[in-house]
């Protein structure tokens, strides 16, 4: 039987593993790629297609990925000020809790599909945080240009 991959996901993983990844738009709007997507695109085509090792590729960027929102938070929450402190907290809370009930989600939806459903629900989780680090680059930038 073949694993059934989302959309997104067999399209993340088909273009990490051929080096499609170069077509794609970099990360935020960046003009490079990512060092935690180039360091994810070369574990993938590494591991030559084995599920295993597919996982561990994007559990490790997961964690650097993870690493990274806390970093930026960290940042984000300086040049907030304290007037503005409060509200990026209460935003970030609500974020996390969208994360966890959807992480809860993708894997009620994705349990039946054996070993794709670990790639599934790892890669959503993997983009969630992504996008989130890159929101709050942008917020910022916002911050850092704003008097």
């Amino acid at each position: 039987m073949t694993p059934a991959f989302t959309p997104a996901a067999l399209g993340l993983l088909l273009a990490l593993a051929t080096g499609a990844h170069a077509a794609e738009p970099h990360f935020c709007g960046q003009p490079t790629a990512h060092p935690i997507d180039k360091a994810l695109a070369t574990a993938a085509e590494r591991s030559g297609g084995v599920t295993v090792d597919l996982i561990n590729a994007q559990n490790a960027a997961y964690t650097a990925w993870d690493k990274e929102l806390n970093r930026i938070y960290a940042q984000v929450m300086k040049a907030a000020g304290p007037g503005r402190r409060d509200t990026l907290r209460a935003a970030q809370r609500a974020w996390l809790a969208y994360d966890a009930a959807q992480g809860q989600w993708d894997s009620a939806v994705f349990a039946q599909q054996g070993s794709s459903a670990a790639l599934n629900i790892g890669g959503a989780a993997l983009e969630r945080r992504r996008a989130r680090v890159c929101a709050l680059t942008t917020d910022l930038e916002s911050l850092k240009d704003s008097p």
